[in-house]
C-alpha cells in the first residue's frame, strides 16, 4: 500500500510515524508549501518527497493533512489527476469539512472522512472514521477482501484506536475526542495548582496529577470491557464519610459536571458555526 501525504504538518507525522512500522505500506510520500517539512520527514521515514500531482498519480492513499480553508483548493486541483488514474481513495482530515463538500469538489471517488485528536503523536490517538462509497468499494490492488475504509482504518490504527460513526456524530465527536485533550490538560494544571498550594512542587504535582488521569482512564477503558461504567468506578472510591465524596460533592457544587457538559455543548456550536 502507498500512501501520500499532501501536507506534513505535525499530525501528518505522527500519522505517519505509526505507518512507518506496518507491513501493509509499501512506501511513504510527502508534500509541503516549501516549509522543508516534507523532506525531513522523508528522510527520517525512508521515505520521499514529492510534489501534490505526483502523490495523486501514485498512492493508493492520498491522506490530505492540510488546514480546511485551503481544503477546496487543493481537492480542485488533485482532481483530473484522481480522476484519470483511478484506484485511489481520499482520506481528510480537514476539521469541519464533509464528505459532501469533499465530493463537489473531487468528483466520484472513494472518500474516507478522519477526525483524529493530538494523542497521535503517542500513539494513542481516539479517531473517527467515516465514509462515501469507500465503506463499500474493495481495494483489490492492495488488500486482501477489504474496502478502502477497511484500508484507512488499518492507517488510523497505526496510532490508536478508531471508531467509525455517522457524519453528523462527528461535531460531538470533535468536542469528546478532539477539544477534550485540552480540557484535560486544564484538569491535570488546576490539579497541579492545588498540590502547589499544600507544599508539593509543580513538578510533582503535574506527574502525580497526570499519572493519576492516566491510570484512571486506562481503568475505565479495561473495566468496560466488563459493562462496568465510570459512575461504579466513582463508588468504589467513595467511603462514606471519606475525604473523596466530600471533594466530589464540593466539585459538583462548584459546577464541575456542567462546566464540562457546557464546554461539548460551545464546541458543538462553533463546530456549526463553521461551516
Amino acid at each position: 500500500m502507498r500512501i501520500g501525504f499532501v501536507g506534513s504538518g505535525s499530525m501528518a507525522g505522527a500519522i505517519a510515524r505509526g505507518a512507518a512500522h506496518s507491513e501493509a505500506i509499501d512506501s511513504l510520500m510527502f508534500s509541503d508549501t516549501g516549509s522543508g517539512r516534507a523532506a525531513a520527514l522523508a528522510d527520517e521515514l525512508g521515505g520521499q518527497s514529492a510534489t501534490n500531482e505526483r502523490i495523486a498519480a501514485e498512492c493508493d492513499i492520498v491522506v490530505l493533512a492540510v488546514k480546511p480553508y485551503a481544503i477546496r483548493e487543493v481537492c480542485i486541483a488533485l482532481a483530473p489527476t484522481i480522476a484519470e488514474r483511478g484506484g485511489v481513495c481520499v482520506a481528510s482530515l480537514a476539521a469541519g469539512t464533509p464528505i459532501d463538500t469533499l465530493s463537489a469538489a473531487l468528483g466520484d471517488v472513494p472518500i474516507v472522512r478522519v477526525m483524529p485528536n493530538v494523542n497521535a503523536q503517542i500513539g494513542q490517538s481516539m479517531s473517527a472514521l467515516c465514509a462515501n462509497k469507500a465503506a463499500s468499494t474493495t481495494a483489490a490492488s492492495f488488500t486482501t477482501n477489504g474496502t478502502y475504509l477497511d484500508a484507512v482504518r488499518a492507517l488510523m490504527n497505526a496510532v490508536g484506536t478508531t471508531l467509525v460513526i455517522d457524519e453528523d456524530k462527528f461535531a460531538v465527536f470533535s468536542a469528546l475526542a478532539g477539544c477534550s485533550p485540552a480540557w484535560v490538560f486544564q484538569i491535570i494544571e488546576a490539579l497541579a495548582r492545588a498540590g502547589v498550594k499544600y507544599g508539593l512542587s509543580k513538578s510533582q504535582a503535574t506527574t502525580i496529577a497526570a499519572q493519576a488521569v492516566a491510570g484512571s482512564a486506562s481503568l475505565v477503558l479495561d473495566r468496560a470491557e466488563d459493562g462496568i461504567v465510570p459512575a461504579q468506578l466513582i463508588d468504589q472510591v467513595c467511603s462514606p464519610g471519606g475525604t473523596t465524596i466530600a471533594g466530589l460533592l464540593a466539585s459538583e457544587e462548584a459546577g464541575l459536571s456542567n462546566a464540562l457538559v457546557a464546554a461539548v455543548d460551545a464546541a458543538v456550536q462553533r463546530d456549526g458555526e463553521l461551516r
